[in-house]
């Protein structure tokens, strides 16, 4: 969950940087900062549905290569048996996958 950990737990919006040091700018710039805040806040509020469906994407992803890794060790090791003559069954897949 690395892009909805980063809305929701991050801060991806930096509004005091925005805000002025000087006395006689301070009030202005926070005026013009608030309005522009509450705009980011609901935009940050859409990107939130998007950013679960883009880590849903990279979940399901890595779950395929694992599952084709492990496919492919399993076929690895049934091709070694048959090498070795023997017909290949489950306990002795295995007893191989383990080793």
């Amino acid at each position: 969950m690395k892009y909805t950990n980063y809305i929701i737990n991050g801060n991806p919006m930096k509004p005091e940087l925005l805000i002025s040091d000087r006395k006689y700018l301070k009030g202005i710039t926070t005026l013009v900062v608030l309005p522009a805040s509450i705009i980011g806040i609901g935009v940050m509020g859409c990107l939130i549905p998007a950013a679960l469906v883009m880590d849903f994407t990279r979940l399901v992803r890595l779950w395929r290569y694992q599952y084709l890794s492990l496919k492919r060790r399993r076929r690895y090791v049934r091709c070694v048996l048959r090498s070795l003559d023997r017909e290949p069954d489950r306990y002795s897949i295995e007893l191989l996958m383990v080793a």
